[in-house]
């Protein structure tokens, strides 16, 4: 039987959008039920606080599916094997509402976005709000302002600078988008080699890998974090410029050392 992740690749590779990319497209209205599996599992489980996001601002916001690595190549976020439940309730969404192809899907919980371009992301973004709140249109600078609540909008985040507006009560978004590769690590793997299953009666992700046994990929379990094994590097104190406790021999003295290679 083929995956989820398989059946939304051979739909969007047969899906003709005819239209301005760069124009925002507004799409129907969906009902409530469509985010009850969401909303239920959210309300249990804390998106985890990211202060990472520098143009945007902290909050709790985490990517799932396809991220960039620290020097490797774009590879599946932490995010989905940690939560492999979440991870399949967003696809699971996305085949039957999302209309566009896409590597990586943003979460986003009660955070105010400041405005922004996605510099990181190509084409088309499709995002769309939910939970008990009002307010919180997303603005789209010399376009208009956008109530996304349970209305799902097209737009390019990468070319038209985007924010959201003060609301009130507890306001989830979803943002399904395409990463663009650094240039030096190009995409080795895809979105589709990732399923999250049932195992042993726990959620996982298997990793298939063609002619190669599948991994399954949990918070104990996981792929290898870029950083492991590195040392880290001991910050010295800073010298300063002038000590008027010590004579200028010694100030020159200590303004001269070269750092430790230990």
């Amino acid at each position: 039987m083929p995956s989820i992740s398989m059946l939304m690749l051979f739909t969007r590779k047969n899906l003709k959008q005819n239209r301005n990319m760069s124009a925002p497209v507004e799409l129907p209205e969906l009902d409530e039920s469509a985010f009850r599996p969401l909303i239920d599992h959210l309300s249990k489980h804390n998106i985890q606080m990211n202060r990472y996001r520098k143009s945007v601002g902290d909050g709790k916001s985490q990517c799932y599916g396809m991220v960039r690595k620290r020097s490797l190549a774009p590879d599946l976020s932490r995010q989905s094997w940690v939560d492999p439940k979440l991870h399949h309730l967003l696809m699971k969404f996305a085949l039957v509402n999302v209309p566009i192809s896409f590597t990586s899907i943003q979460v986003n919980d009660s955070l105010k976005c400041a405005a922004h371009k996605d510099k990181h992301n190509q084409g088309d973004s499709y995002i769309v709000g939910f939970g008990p709140y009002t307010g919180g249109e997303l603005k789209l600078k010399d376009i208009g302002e956008y109530n996304i609540r349970h209305r799902p909008l097209l737009f390019n985040g990468s070319e038209i600078e985007h924010e959201t507006k003060d609301f009130q009560g507890r306001r989830w978004t979803i943002v399904y988008h395409t990463l663009i590769s650094p240039a030096k690590f190009p995409m080795l793997r895809s979105l589709e080699d990732y399923e999250a299953v049932v195992k042993d009666d726990e959620w996982c992700i298997a990793w298939r890998r063609q002619g190669e046994p599948v991994v399954y990929l949990s918070k104990k379990n996981g792929l290898p974090h870029p950083l492991k094994g590195r040392k880290k590097t001991k910050e010295l104190p800073p010298v300063p410029d002038h000590d008027p406790s010590l004579t200028r021999a010694q100030n020159l003295m200590i303004q001269a050392r070269v750092p430790s290679m230990e």
